[in-house]
């Protein structure tokens, strides 16, 4: 909690209080003393916010979360006992000073009782005080500690990503050499560009035209690999090329759909990617033309896609079912945002 977020409460706090005085005193039918129902109400909340940064320095000083925490405690008793009586003096003292010097008697009358409530008022605020400061610590740290996980998981899955695609490749390289040295060469060249290109994104999410980017790449690969057996249509609508997605979301599945979708009489595989948006979410789809889903257990790509989906997003899906006629379709539904 910031110095100027108390100095706004104990003033909001204040007003409330001046309020209710206020409403109090009309609703029982009695005329508003401004001296005492204002003005000295006022000024007690008014030397509270002033006394702000010796709170804040006392919470930073004597936690509640240190240990042994009996010593923060005995800390926050002490100070609360001081700056009570300490901060309903000092408003008394403004009060006389720089509003009237009022009649002896009316002046004892209504201190003493507004003393008494002064050093009883200041006490609970300063608790209430302890008590906001330390959920929000509490809660901050509890934030922080679920971001690092987050990134932490989102590391973790990444990297695996990264080996994965690279064998792959490497073993499609592999089947090139013995039957083109030439194409064997340039998808060598390529992976090069496309791993410094993979090892370079550091970010988790990246905008959709740059991930198409990435895919564009690999599927050089691919087609060096295949030739025209490799058919990929990509439908891309131009609204959605700046939508965020994480890095590294299509290249799996687009993998996937080649090792399995290849129809099964000439070996050819067709593959369809649409990109576009419905109902404020961002819509993509891997559609491929071979034998459809078989019940094997998902890949790596797949199982690993869902998971960071999950991650970053909490309420986005990746669904694996049968293309309409014949094939696999990925789905993917996650929140719109650029």
């Amino acid at each position: 909690m910031r110095t100027s977020r108390l100095v706004a409460l104990s003033l909001g706090v204040g007003t409330f209080f001046t309020a209710q005085t206020i409403l109090m005193t009309l609703s029982a039918g009695q005329p508003i003393n401004v001296e005492w129902n204002v003005v000295q109400e006022f000024l007690f909340w008014f030397v509270w916010a002033a006394l702000s940064p010796i709170v804040l320095a006392a919470l930073k000083r004597w936690p509640l979360d240190a240990k042994p925490i009996y010593r923060s405690i005995l800390a926050h008793v002490g100070i609360a006992a001081v700056l009570a009586p300490l901060e309903t003096i000092l408003a008394f003292g403004l009060h006389f000073v720089f509003v009237r010097p009022p009649d002896p008697g009316v002046w004892i009358r209504r201190t003493v009782p507004n003393l008494v409530w002064g050093v009883f008022m200041g006490a609970f605020f300063y608790w209430v005080v302890v008590g906001v400061y330390t959920a929000l610590q509490y809660r901050a740290r509890s934030t922080a500690l679920e971001a690092d996980l987050t990134r932490a998981r989102l590391d973790a899955l990444q990297s695996q990503l990264r080996p994965h695609f690279l064998f792959n490749t490497l073993n499609a390289i592999s089947v090139l050499t013995a039957e083109d040295a030439d194409k064997a060469r340039h998808m060598v060249v390529r992976l090069g560009s496309l791993l410094r290109r993979s090892l370079d994104e550091e970010h988790h999410e990246v905008p959709l035209h740059r991930e198409l980017a990435f895919l564009n790449e690999y599927l050089d690969i691919q087609r060096m690999r295949f030739g025209d057996r490799l058919s990929v249509t990509l439908a891309i609508d131009p609204e959605v090329v700046n939508a965020r997605v994480p890095v590294l979301l299509l290249q799996p599945i687009v993998e996937n759909a080649i090792k399995h979708g290849a129809s099964d009489d000439d070996g050819t595989a067709t593959i369809f990617v649409r990109a576009a948006r419905d109902n404020g979410r961002l819509c993509l789809t891997v559609e491929d033309r071979g034998p459809g889903p078989s019940n094997a257990p998902e890949g790596v790509g797949l199982r690993n896609t869902r998971q960071r989906l999950r991650t970053l997003y909490g309420d986005a899906t990746l669904d694996l079912r049968h293309a309409d006629g014949s094939g696999a379709r990925v789905d993917i539904r996650m929140p719109y945002a650029v």
